[in-house]
């Protein structure tokens, strides 16, 4: 009788094992090389990102200084940024446009050098967009009529006896935004209004000297922050030359300070609460915060502000083409 030998399996066992183990390597480092490379695209996208939004805000004035810019920063935080690296271009208006791109060209492998391969290209690339926003949300109740000024001018907000001669029928500039009251000019005062405005819409005016709810609101607003004292106009503000308006003051510290108001047609033709037209938007410091017994600005609470030629706002509302100057908005768009 003959006995059946069976073979041992013992060796294919190993084998099919032994494959399982380099394929489980291999697995392993693949994950860890793609893992590196997507570290290293995150770290270049954040600097492509902040890159353009910094560049941005010299266009579309100055597209060199831009240029400049995006590659300093790129700079600051380790990564060479070429001119050809940088693209200006035009999406709602000439030069309003940047794209940043990010590259190391040698990032490096380790476990893909066992075919070869120690280091690969990488890249990220960021596109931001200057513009000026259609709504204006967060104005306070002050309107300056409007008159020609320069940036850097000093005028006078809200009044407390009166523009010159007295209030033009108990008007002292206040404006009714959110609804009449003097409550609610108070908290516009303090948190700017919630309502959207535009050039061309139509505002009532606040009658009346409000000088308490004026105290209270700036004080809350300003004085809350600065323990009763002003910065100074050039702690908040960088000047530089525009290349085609000379001399320009650009917000660069968003304080308790920083506010914008609208620009009204006049109140020479107002007759107590009457409308009057937005004209523009203008940016400001609160340079000066007079009291009751002031010899110049009267007996009541006067408010002036010092005109910034721009100064960027954060809004998620819709925007146009950017203008000469005023607010601005910068957005990536890719």
């Amino acid at each position: 009788m003959k006995i059946k030998r069976f073979k041992s399996e013992n060796g294919a066992v190993v084998v099919i094992v032994a494959l399982s183990i380099i394929a489980l390597m291999m697995v392993t480092a693949l994950a860890i090389d793609v893992g590196s490379l997507y570290e290293e695209r995150r770290h270049l996208q954040t600097v492509a990102d902040a890159a353009a939004l910094a560049g941005v805000q010299e266009l579309p004035e100055d597209v060199d200084g831009a240029i400049n810019v995006a590659i300093e920063y790129g700079s600051k935080h380790g990564l060479i940024i070429n001119s050809s690296d940088v693209i200006i271009s035009s999406t709602l208006a000439e030069d309003d446009t940047i794209t940043v791109n990010a590259i190391n060209p040698n990032a490096p492998l380790y476990f893909a050098r066992v075919i070869g391969l120690s280091h690969t290209q990488v890249v990220a690339s960021a596109t931001a967009m200057i513009a000026s926003p259609e709504e204006h949300v967060g104005v306070v109740p002050w309107g300056v009529p409007q008159d020609s000024w320069d940036p850097g001018e000093e005028v006078v907000l809200k009044y407390g006896s009166g523009p010159p001669g007295g209030g033009v029928c108990g008007n002292y500039q206040p404006l009714t935004i959110d609804s009449p009251g003097g409550s609610e000019y108070k908290d516009n005062i303090i948190d700017g209004a919630s309502t959207p405005l535009s050039v061309g819409d139509m505002i009532e005016t606040l009658t009346g000297n409000k000088v308490g709810k004026t105290l209270q609101g700036v004080n809350e607003r300003v004085y809350g922050q600065h323990n009763n004292l002003l910065d100074g106009f050039f702690e908040l503000v960088a000047e530089y030359i525009d290349p085609v308006f000379g001399t320009g003051y650009k917000l660069t510290d968003p304080d308790s300070q920083f506010i914008y108001v609208p620009i009204i047609d006049g109140l020479g033709e107002v007759h107590g609460h009457d409308e009057v037209e937005i004209v523009a938007f203008a940016p400001f410091i609160i340079t000066g915060i007079h009291d009751m017994h002031d010899p110049v600005y009267g007996h009541g609470i006067s408010i002036t502000g010092t005109f910034l030629s721009q100064a960027l706002v954060i809004t998620e509302g819709s925007i146009i083409p950017v203008q000469s100057g005023g607010l601005r908005v910068v957005r990536l768009i890719d």
